[in-house]
């Protein structure tokens, strides 16, 4: 799943089921760096089994889009009259893309399934990361296997707002 429209009730309904278990302590920092997490949702094929996806999300540094690089001036990009100039962002990857000028990289995704209950098995997952002193692993508890991405939007979107609103 490349895309999905944000505005469509099935996928809020994803959304706001997706409960982030624990989001790493350390935030968003100048340059290049990633954040690991483990993704846990429910087999829908067997409810007493769960699917565990461990990846990393790369993060950029800041970037600048030029409208030139776009051939358009910023007229054609942004309303003058709301844009802020001091307007920063951020690429987070986390999947293929074949669109240019972006670099998405998988350093690693495994997936594997695990004979417990999701439920059951986040909360187990959850005490080995406090007992590793792992500060880095955020833990996602994902309602639908297939809608990983959706539930991933989430996760990445609780780190951005906990760095932008402080």
């Amino acid at each position: 799943m490349n895309f999905y429209d944000r505005k469509s009730e099935f996928f809020k309904d994803i959304f706001a089921k997706t409960a982030i278990m624990r989001k790493p302590i350390t935030g968003i920092v100048s340059g290049y760096h990633q954040l690991p997490y483990i993704l846990i949702a429910p087999d829908e094929n067997n409810d007493s089994h769960a699917i565990e996806i461990n990846g990393k999300i790369n993060v950029s540094p800041k970037f600048i889009i030029s409208p030139g690089m776009i051939r358009e001036s910023f007229g054609d990009v942004f309303d003058p009259e709301t844009f802020d100039k001091d307007l920063q962002g951020r690429f987070f990857s986390f999947a293929y893309s074949n669109k240019k000028n972006i670099k998405i990289e998988s350093e690693y995704f495994k997936i594997k399934n695990v004979e417990e209950k999701a439920e059951e098995y986040i909360k187990r997952v959850l005490d080995q990361l406090m007992g590793q002193e792992n500060i880095n692993t955020g833990l996602i508890f994902g309602p639908q296997f297939k809608y990983y991405p959706v539930s991933l939007d989430r996760f990445i979107n609780e780190i951005v707002e906990r760095e932008f609103n402080v």
